[in-house]
């Protein structure tokens, strides 16, 4: 009769803590992707019939695949012409809240007509330049208490970033 109260508690608590466990090696698994894919890509490598970021995305998504879904991975890379251009473009900031709010006078340092938070170009770059690989990839819970608890509709975003300085090539 006690086990009977306790079983439910029991198991869900069990699971809860697999999924958790299955999630962190998840997070690292798509860490060590990232850092495999922005190798390749700083080597300016691609392979015969690719574009680069056709190869650096295939090479993440066959790192990633022993635990992840290759098809649920969205891969991002922006590129800079060097680390000072990482920085968002320089604004007043009228109320002090140290974000930009729109209205804010800013420095439009790539004549986009728009404020960036990094002033960069979607892509690989090219030789020299610093780019920025983040891979996101999205985690169906399936413990009905972590639902609740951590993810908005019963996913949690896992998302990894690294950033490179492209070899000369």
């Amino acid at each position: 009769m006690e086990f009977a109260i306790i079983a439910p508690v029991l198991v869900l608590l069990i699971m809860g803590t697999v999924e958790l466990g299955l999630m962190a090696g998840a997070q690292a698994i798509l860490n060590d992707a990232v850092f495999v894919g922005s190798r390749t890509g700083k080597t300016g490598y691609k392979a015969s019939g690719q574009t680069q970021a056709q190869t650096i995305q295939a090479g993440i998504k066959k790192a990633a695949s022993a635990l992840l879904d290759p098809a649920k991975i969205t891969l991002t890379s922006t590129s800079y012409p060097d680390y000072s251009y990482l920085k968002p473009e320089p604004f007043t900031d009228k109320n002090k809240n140290g974000k930009w709010d729109s209205g804010e006078a800013y420095t439009d340092l790539n004549g986009n007509g728009k404020y960036d938070n990094g002033v960069g170009a979607s892509g690989t770059g090219s030789s020299g330049e610093i780019v920025s690989y983040t891979a996101t990839y999205s985690w169906k819970l399936f413990t009905p208490v972590l639902k609740h608890l951590l993810g908005a509709n019963g996913v949690v975003p896992l998302k990894s970033s690294v950033v490179v300085k492209n070899e000369p090539y």
